[in-house]
């Protein structure tokens, strides 16, 4: 009898439209293996992952108290490779043997314990960076500590790595906040693949730490998360970039198999990613050994609502708002757009999963990038954040609108 090769899948592509280009095809077709080489910033040399408390009342005002308990531990490529091999772009959710699931509003505020419910993050992305520095930090930088829209960390560690230079004002102290924050957003949470600068449009939204606390950071990181591995999947990008501590977080909670043998910390008050900081090291698997545990993955092995039991022991900014979690919204971060599906993972919040609509997310969306471009504004316009699916990004020389998930026009 003659062999037949086995059609991979998927066998309807109205769905799963980037197939083609997508990781698991070159898996399928014996390609060598890919680990993804994980881009953040080092660990500071000035800090010992401690929060000084003359900065808490800072941070706090910015909404950032409870992120900045996280600390600098080991990130697993292995996993992360392999979680991105079962990312689909599409619909950003994973896809597992058992159905789908995905990281939602949920994980990163009860794992972070940043805010979801307010103004999304947008705006100009050039300004006159050398001014906008010297108001913010008080000190004017040396050309080459900008590298285009971009601030050196360690230009920014050099000058605020010791709190008690800078507790003689009020002023002094907002300037230590917001250094300690941005390198936090450009070293971690929001880092790109230079891994040593931080993107200054973020410094912007620091200017006023009352309205940074208004801010929905919590939908722009996962904005942020959602890209990078949609980014990833093309099998000829070698490298991520974003909050994969995040991802590797989620991970250990819904698939305990995965997690570090020695358990995380049990202390009441923050977030459920800071308890994981005692953590010196990942559990040593090899990607393949990974692909096979998720292979033989069943519906039961994952943990579909594992943060039940710690809800009274979290803040209650990790807790805050939870009838949005479930929300189906654009998230926004400048110019990135990435659609939360929470309705593709009903069973996450302990409800029926129905046959979900289809996806929101338009293709083109993924290609709007800042590469070349000068001047632009991607202020949301015409909308308010969460509530509505009808809003406008506008640039110098385009204007992209969507309304009801469908883009109407880019021009």
């Amino acid at each position: 009898m003659p062999r037949q090769r086995v059609n991979p899948g998927p066998i309807d592509d109205s769905l799963l439209t980037m197939q083609s280009i997508h990781v698991s095809e070159h898996i399928w077709n014996g390609e060598p293996d890919r680990v993804l080489r994980i881009r953040r910033a080092t660990k500071s040399s000035h800090r010992d992952g401690s929060i000084p408390d003359e900065v808490r009342p800072y941070l706090a005002q910015a909404g950032m108290l409870g992120v900045v308990e996280l600390s600098y531990f080991p990130i697993d490529h292995q996993l992360i490779s392999a979680l991105v091999e079962r990312w689909r772009p599409e619909t950003h959710t994973f896809h597992m043997t058992f159905g789908e699931c995905t990281i939602t509003l949920e994980d990163v505020s009860v794992l972070l314990g940043l805010k979801v419910y307010g103004d999304p993050i947008t705006g100009c992305s050039t300004y006159r960076w050398v001014t906008l520095v010297e108001d913010l930090f008080g000190i004017t930088p040396p050309p080459n500590a900008i590298k285009g829209g971009r601030l050196k960390m360690s230009w920014v560690d050099q000058h605020f790595f010791d709190v008690s230079m800078h507790v003689h004002s009020v002023q002094q102290m907002e300037r230590y906040a917001r250094a300690y924050i941005l390198r936090l957003l450009g070293g971690m949470l929001l880092s790109d693949k230079s891994s040593t600068l931080v993107p200054m449009r973020y410094l912007v939204m620091l200017t006023n730490l009352d309205q940074c606390g208004q801010l929905s950071w919590r939908s722009a990181l996962l904005a942020h998360l959602y890209r990078e591995p949609c980014v990833a999947t093309n099998y000829d990008n070698k490298e991520i970039s974003g909050a994969c501590v995040l991802l590797q977080l989620w991970a250990w909670y819904r698939m305990p198999y995965f997690a570090p043998l020695t358990a995380p910390l049990n202390i009441f008050g923050i977030p459920l990613g800071a308890r994981w900081n005692s953590v010196l090291q990942v559990t040593q698997r090899t990607l393949a050994q990974i692909r096979d545990a998720l292979d033989k993955m069943k519906d039961n092995d994952f943990v579909w609502q594992p943060y039940l039991q710690y809800f009274h022991s979290l803040p209650p900014y990790c807790v805050e708002n939870t009838n949005i979690w479930r929300a189906v919204v654009p998230l926004i971060d400048f110019h990135i757009i990435e659609y939360h599906h929470a309705d593709r993972v009903m069973r996450q919040f302990d409800m029926v999963q129905h046959i979900p609509r289809p996806p929101r997310q338009p293709d083109n969306l993924h290609d709007l990038t800042l590469r070349g471009k000068d001047d632009i504004d991607w202020r949301v316009q015409h909308a308010v954040f969460i509530y509505t699916d009808c809003f406008r990004v506008t640039c110098k020389n385009a204007t992209l609108i969507i309304v009801n998930s469908t883009t109407i026009i880019i021009e």
